[in-house]
């Protein structure tokens, strides 16, 4: 149904601003107005879907005034990277460029929802006060960094929505124009080797961080989650397990989603350092 919608919204932009602006208005369904913003400009560009953009916009105005932003950052964010994926046919810089957007979105929450967040603190507060109140000396230690890693932990998920909305405009992307497109270009997604250390430094040193900088650091991790995720997807393509090893794979993340995501990130530096996607392809021929 959705792929449906996303190809009649190609047809011509007012299809595209009606199919957007009816889905941003349904609150549960702000991704999908987001991914079909990000699909208009992947398939026109920037310029040609501005007005796309513009209209499709206003009901992401809407729910900020009534003090919701999650559909505004999600679409502009799907947006940006859209502008950017197009602009560089580069999956990686997109990636990058999205933990940046993410850092940006980390800053402006306190601005857009204080309210929210510091209720949400307040009440992370209390719960682990209670949780450890027989070991003080560490609850005085972690307190001043509990605020910024739950706003760290939104952040995070709304960069992680926003590169999803673009991974399935992408998707919707190549399969009505380009049938295979997709799998030649996420299958072999490797960040550089430079970046995926850096974050992992980053986060062996969490503790010993300030906690204005611990907060991001769940944003960072984000796109090197993504980078696991298209590896597993590689060695399943190239080794022609099947569906259904993609279907177990996905059970797991949502069973044991922080579990996985670590040993997504560290398989994400494992192959930014050895390649081994290539190194099994060279096994086998």
């Amino acid at each position: 149904m959705f792929k449906a919608l996303a190809k009649w919204s190609m047809d011509k932009p007012l299809n595209a601003i009606i199919a957007i602006v009816a889905t941003l208005f349904i609150p549960l369904l702000f991704w999908l107005g987001a991914a079909l913003m990000a699909l208009s400009i992947l398939r026109h560009g920037a310029k040609e879907a501005a007005n796309v953009v513009l209209w499709g916009s206003l009901p992401a105005f809407a729910w900020l005034a009534m003090g919701d932003p999650t559909p505004l950052v999600t679409a502009l964010g799907a947006s940006t990277l859209a502008i950017i994926l197009r602009s560089s046919i580069d999956l990686r810089l997109t990636l990058m460029s999205a933990s940046g957007i993410g850092v940006l979105i980390y800053f402006a929450l306190p601005l857009l929802m204080p309210e929210v967040l510091a209720e949400v603190q307040k009440q992370s507060e209390l719960l682990l006060a209670e949780a450890l109140k027989d070991n003080l000396e560490l609850w005085h230690n972690i307190q001043p960094k509990v605020g910024p890693l739950m706003v760290g932990a939104l952040a995070a998920i709304l960069t992680m929505v926003m590169i999803l909305c673009l991974l399935l405009a992408r998707w919707w992307q190549a399969a009505f124009y380009n049938p295979g497109g997709y799998s030649e270009e996420f299958h072999p997604l490797r960040l550089p080797v430079g970046y995926t250390a850096s974050i992992v430094l980053l986060l062996v040193f969490g503790s010993s961080l300030p906690p204005l900088i611990s907060g991001m650091l769940p944003v960072l991790t984000i796109p090197l989650v993504i980078a696991g995720v298209a590896f597993v997807h590689g060695i399943i393509g190239m080794k022609n397990l099947g569906g259904q090893w993609l279907f177990a794979f996905y059970i797991s993340v949502f069973l044991f989603g922080p579990y996985l995501f670590t040993l997504l990130i560290f398989l994400a530096l494992i192959d930014s350092i050895v390649d081994i996607r290539a190194r099994l392809k060279d096994t086998v021929e």
